[in-house]
């Protein structure tokens, strides 16, 4: 089957002005993130979607293939949908939605993620990593998800799920903790993606603001990987100077 990973970036950003094009370590954070989603194994097209022409003309710069999309998209799997159903998109089978800001994410969690999805064991699947600290596990930016002992999806909230009787979760010594933190990437079928943006907007989806709750809430199967240690996405102002410090050690090593 034939792979396409597609990296939807929009300019406007809740939390990081302009944040595709925010630079780290001298290249723009697209960039970094576009080099993590080619180094993914058995990928065979990486491309950019987006609707700004200051983004395309930043792809463009290093190399990058970039498509154009339509500005009044409602979140990221509609635009990658776009680009499924485009001339040049029609040509894969599976489509893999990198976020546009997870310039960490090691190669080997995402090909964790399209394995189920070419074996045909899934069709839709999603990372996810145990938490390691109380301060990520209390923020409501990072979004959490109870899984199944097959690896399907139980539920995704901001909420902290599933509830420890005791009070706090134990973060430590488990290699099967129960306490998972949700990565954005999504693995799809080009049927699956296709049938998901067809699906109205569920109520879960608009309480909790988190868009995988429209499949799940409509009884569909979302299979959940559980990978090893990953840094988090860019998501506030403050990320970029880790950001920054951890492109610049990877740099020189």
């Amino acid at each position: 089957m034939a792979v396409l990973c597609v990296l939807p970036a929009r300019i406007a950003s809740q939390r990081v002005p302009e944040k595709p094009l925010q630079m780290l370590a001298g290249r723009p954070l697209i960039e970094w993130s576009w080099r993590a989603a080619s180094s993914v194994p058995g990928v065979d097209a990486v491309c950019v979607a987006t609707d700004d022409a200051r983004i395309a003309d930043r792809v463009r710069s290093f190399g990058g293939v970039v498509v154009m999309t339509s500005p009044d998209h409602p979140s990221g799997t509609d635009r990658v949908a776009e680009v499924a159903r485009s001339a040049q998109g029609r040509a894969f089978d599976v489509v893999v939605n990198f976020q546009a800001d997870e310039p960490f994410l090691p190669p080997a969690h995402v090909a964790a993620a399209i394995e189920p999805v070419i074996q045909e064991r899934a069709e839709i699947a999603t990372l996810a990593t145990p938490f390691t600290s109380a301060e990520e596990w209390n923020s409501d930016a990072e979004v959490k998800v109870a899984r199944a002992e097959d690896g399907r999806a139980l539920y995704f909230s901001r909420a902290g799920i599933p509830w420890a009787e005791s009070g706090s979760p134990d973060f430590e010594g488990r290699s099967t903790s129960p306490w998972l933190r949700h990565l954005g990437l999504y693995v799809y079928s080009r049927a699956a993606l296709e049938a998901w943006v067809r699906l109205p907007q569920s109520r879960l989806e608009r309480l909790e603001r988190l868009e995988q709750l429209r499949p799940l809430e409509a009884g569909w199967r979302i299979q959940v990987a559980v990978v090893g240690p990953c840094p988090g996405a860019i998501e506030e102002p403050e990320d970029l100077e880790w950001a920054e410090a951890r492109l610049r050690t990877l740099q020189s090593d």
